[in-house]
């Protein structure tokens, strides 16, 4: 397969500008990409499970940036509505030779030690990145305060928190516009903090009991090369039913799905940022039998050592 030269995305552009969320033939009942406090969401974990307790959604994947905190939560919330079961994962953000990839990780044993440390050290190199992109915005002109983005997070530090601090202000007129001008990848306030490689993340999902995905592959540079070194590391799906892609670029991805045996995965992505164009939990996602299929990858993986498996079945 030939491999398109790949385009930088912004926040706002991965949902594909001026089209709408992909209309599936089959009952909307699985989102494996949701977002909460824990990370950079804006409703708590019990709040988002109150929302798409509301959808037609069946079952759902909690997959904070960098962290398991809003788990328990979810769970605890979710076991007061029969028909909704959680599944316990986590997205990585992991980079190799300035390629930044986004791993999910489904069926993690979230309470492991080691994992516990490795987020813990994640966290704090993710805040001391914010505060000096908060610093070097100053630089730029742009003065927001350190305890205003922090009010924001209200727990863990992320861009998106800075970004909500420089629309307040004034300085930019949307979350979208602050990425795109400054916080993105070639934004001028930009400041990487150390990420694992995509294959040292996937093993470390591995290790807990996981299986791992590829999120919005729209924003993964050379998005085939990619798929293939991880495939050989044992990753199990890539996301073709996400956002706002169009027919051409799910039948690309679902092209790299076949190639390499993948299961074809998707969620919304959803923050509850309430911007132009965000995909709704219950709107579009992927088959009904997408988490049985990575469940049962996961057992083909580790046998009886599953990470955490839902004492709901799916």
């Amino acid at each position: 397969m030939t491999e398109r030269p790949h385009q930088r995305e912004s926040p706002s552009s991965r949902y594909g500008t001026g089209l709408s969320p992909f209309n599936p033939p089959w009952p909307v009942e699985v989102d494996l990409h949701l977002h909460t406090t824990a990370s950079d969401g804006t409703l708590s974990p019990t709040l988002l499970i109150e929302k798409v307790a509301a959808t037609p959604l069946k079952t759902v994947a909690i997959t904070d940036h960098d962290s398991t905190a809003g788990i328990d939560e979810a769970l605890a919330a979710a076991s007061k509505h029969p028909v909704l079961t959680v599944i316990a994962g986590i997205e990585f953000g992991t980079e190799e030779d300035d390629s930044e990839v986004h791993l999910l990780g489904y069926f993690i044993n979230y309470r492991s030690r080691e994992l516990q440390d490795t987020l813990t050290r994640f966290q704090e190199e993710r805040v001391e990145a914010a505060r000096l992109t908060v610093r070097k915005l100053a630089t730029l002109g742009v003065q927001i305060s350190w305890e205003r983005v922090r009010e924001l997070a209200g727990g863990t530090v992320g861009r998106p928190h800075i970004a909500r601090a420089m629309v307040e202000g004034g300085y930019v007129r949307t979350v979208a516009e602050a990425f795109e001008r400054y916080l993105g990848t070639d934004g001028a306030a930009r400041v990487p903090r150390p990420k694992l490689p995509p294959l040292d993340a996937l093993d470390l999902i591995h290790r807990m009991g996981g299986v791992g995905v590829v999120a919005h592959p729209r924003t993964v540079k050379q998005t085939e090369l990619m798929v293939s070194r991880l495939s050989a590391g044992g990753l199990a799906g890539i996301e073709v039913y996400a956002e706002k892609y169009g027919q051409e670029e799910r039948e690309r991805y679902r092209s790299i799905a076949r190639t390499y045996g993948l299961i074809e995965c998707g969620g919304s992505d959803f923050h509850n940022f309430g911007s132009v164009g965000e995909v709704m939990p219950g709107v579009s996602g992927p088959p009904p039998d997408t988490a049985r299929l990575l469940l049962e990858r996961a057992r083909l993986l580790h046998g009886a050592k599953v990470g955490c498996v839902p004492e709901r079945p799916l």
